[in-house]
């Protein structure tokens, strides 16, 4: 095996926790050259990653008449790639025609999760092009990653996610990173909640609060700073340096949870949203009914928060 191109998922946070699988699939081909084919949002993650020789980025769901992107896609195509690994599980057609496409009958899948019908529709065909791995036992995403790999695997189970390593964050003091926004409607606030939220954290002796905010908030409180970092690595080493994190996003939980910064998560109680929650590190789960975090009480994120700064 020479040449090996690995389809990763989407989201942030989601490529975050496939950096172990990633590991592990270096560890299964040491002497291939991996590539990466990724979400644009990750390629500045991705071009962290130790090992890789390259990354492309390309938008693969519902991305159907994109004109640079399937230049892209046929520019791999070309490249005849000895295998292309395909971490996706959630693909639509588009996404699975792409796959396909670029593959050349060379395709090895986990798995595909349900997306939608067109999706149904095109899995038989996807099916006969591709081989898919056994399902892992544990619904766990790190572990459905890890099916990839055909093999008992050791761990690692986390991998401290790419930071910027020149970016200094000691003119912060002591600070607890707070994100309340997340790339969902699932996993964020109102602003009035997030306002809420903030007026009731707990003042304490020489810890702030620096809130990741597109905009300034209405809460004026010395301990308090908003800021949005310029990118998701400068937010890593924010989050690897902070005491403790307080977030509805997975993408900052999962980072955090890979420095084994303690975090207090805010979840709702969609049942998907149990096989992210991280397998290790000092993390509190505060869960609210329903599919919103409207239910969140203030007071509730303020006890919560406490109980973790303590232990």
């Amino acid at each position: 095996m020479q040449t090996l191109l690995v389809i990763c998922f989407d989201a942030i946070g989601d490529f975050i926790l496939s950096l172990p699988a990633l590991g592990a699939l270096q560890l299964r081909y040491p002497d291939a050259s991996i590539e990466l084919l990724c979400s644009p949002r990750n390629v500045v993650l991705a071009q962290q990653v130790a090992g890789i020789a390259a990354c492309h980025a390309v938008v693969l769901n519902r991305e159907l008449f994109d004109k640079p992107s399937w230049a892209l896609l046929r520019g791999l195509r070309s490249r005849h790639f000895d295998l292309v690994i395909n971490l996706f599980d959630e693909p639509d057609a588009v996404a699975m025609a792409k796959m396909l496409y670029i593959a050349h009958g060379k395709l090895l899948s986990l798995p595909l999760r349900y997306k939608n019908e067109a999706q149904q529709k095109l899995q038989p065909l996807f099916r006969a092009k591709a081989r898919e791995v056994a399902a892992a036992v544990n619904p766990h995403f790190v572990y459905r990653m890890f099916a990839i790999v055909e093999g008992a695997v050791s761990g690692p189970y986390s991998v401290p996610a790419p930071c910027n390593m020149a970016f200094d964050t000691s003119r912060f003091g002591r600070y607890v990173v707070v994100n309340l926004a997340g790339s969902q409607q699932g996993n964020s606030v109102t602003a009035r909640l997030q306002q809420d939220i903030l007026a009731a954290l707990p003042t304490i002796t020489g810890l702030s609060y620096l809130c990741f905010s597109h905009t300034p908030v209405a809460i004026e409180r010395p301990d308090l700073r908003c800021c949005y970092p310029d990118s998701i690595l400068d937010a890593a080493t924010l989050v690897r340096d902070a005491v403790g994190v307080c977030s509805t996003d997975t993408a900052i939980v999962h980072i955090a949870a890979s420095y084994a910064v303690p975090t207090l998560i805010l979840m709702n109680s969609e049942p998907w949203r149990e096989a992210f929650i991280p397998l290790h590190g000092p993390h509190h789960v505060l869960k609210v009914a329903g599919d919103s975090l409207d239910a969140l009480k203030p007071d509730d994120v303020t006890a919560a928060l406490c109980r973790m700064l303590v232990s």
